[in-house]
């Protein structure tokens, strides 16, 4: 699962930096586990898309608005989305103490290279540790958050297709559609680089406090175990084992991707080529990303997190060798960590 991904040391220090709240929970000496860069990048490709593509304007004016918009929806790569989904919802889970606690019990139940390969090999065998329900809930409510305001900005273009017609500039011919359409396609292809402000951010959403019970699970009892939400459950243990490092990355395969989410990706960004490759008037295009560029992506991310049908409304707002970048997690003693993010909501 190795994505061509450089992270630059200065991203992994500014994340220091993001906030008192951080830094004064490393002062006390708050543990934490590792994620492998190629995992965290994932997750940033995840939060950067989604906060991005959820903030294209509906209103638009002009050819050259329409193939702004288009180029961030288009901004995802199928694969590392995917994969991101997962990590994403991992750093979510960490967030359980019970699930943390969970995990270190079964270690020492059997042992921790045997739970470790078991993970590996079956992502699913996560179900049988205590406090799964928590971490599965908290990573769907985290996905979920994601993907609803996706789909609101999704069926606001739709509709803005059929508005702007009575705007004659949308009548207008694309001018060489077969570039448009290339150009899409090589956005699509490209992987994600996280910088700085991407590695924060993304600190800052995943880690955030649970906001009741409107997106999520309900807890222990009620959280959805979809594919992607128990990968993202098992992904979390293999963290807090410390099997999810950068030397543990040819290990993830199985946990990192969902044969079914990763479909539904590839089949969204399959009809936005074929929705593009007969559009004419610029207005066609808007339809093309409301469509199949949003709102069909944002039902992959619904379904992932078993959500169903999406939304109407966006919720409101709310030690191996080689470590990786460093997720805080209560309860475990670590060393010279690299980047902590905050955790125990």
């Amino acid at each position: 699962m190795k994505y061509p991904v450089l992270w630059a040391t200065s991203a992994l220090i500014a994340v220091v930096a993001v906030s008192g709240f951080a830094v004064a929970r490393q002062e006390r000496g708050e543990p934490g586990v590792s994620l492998a860069h190629d995992v965290v990048a994932a997750a940033s490709a995840f939060e950067t898309y989604t906060r991005g593509a959820g903030s294209i304007s509906a209103a638009f004016e002009s050819g050259g608005g329409v193939a702004d918009a288009l180029a961030k929806g288009a901004a995802y790569q199928p694969q590392q989305l995917d994969a991101g989904m997962i990590a994403y919802g991992a750093i979510a889970a960490l967030q359980e103490q019970a699930f943390i606690d969970g995990v270190r019990q079964a270690a020492r139940e059997t042992s921790e290279q045997a739970l470790i390969e078991r993970l590996e090999a079956n992502p699913e065998s996560v179900l049988e540790i205590d406090g799964v329900g928590a971490a599965a809930g908290r990573a769907q409510a985290a996905l979920l958050k994601r993907g609803a305001p996706l789909g609101v900005t999704g069926k606001a273009v739709k509709k803005a297709a059929y508005d702007i017609q009575r705007q004659d500039w949308s009548k207008g011919t694309i001018v060489d559609a077969a570039g448009r359409l290339a150009k899409v396609k090589a956005i699509s292809a490209a992987f994600f680089i996280p910088g700085d402000d991407d590695a924060g951010r993304l600190i800052q959403a995943a880690t955030a406090p649970r906001e009741g019970d409107a997106f999520n699970g309900g807890g222990e009892g009620g959280a959805a175990f979809t594919p992607v939400t128990t990968r993202a459950a098992a992904l979390a243990a293999l963290a807090v084992l410390g099997a999810a490092g950068d030397d543990d990355v040819d290990g993830l395969d199985k946990v990192m991707h969902d044969e079914r989410s990763g479909q539904c990706m590839k089949m969204a960004k399959l009809n936005l080529y074929q929705c593009l490759a007969v559009a004419g008037p610029h207005y066609e295009d808007v339809f093309c990303l409301g469509q199949h560029a949003l709102i069909d992506t944002a039902q992959c991310v619904n379904e992932a997190a078993g959500g169903g049908t999406l939304p109407t409304t966006a919720p409101g707002p709310a030690a191996r060798p080689s470590r990786g970048f460093t997720i805080p997690v209560a309860g475990q003693a670590v060393a010279a960590m690299s980047s902590p993010i905050p955790v125990g909501n």
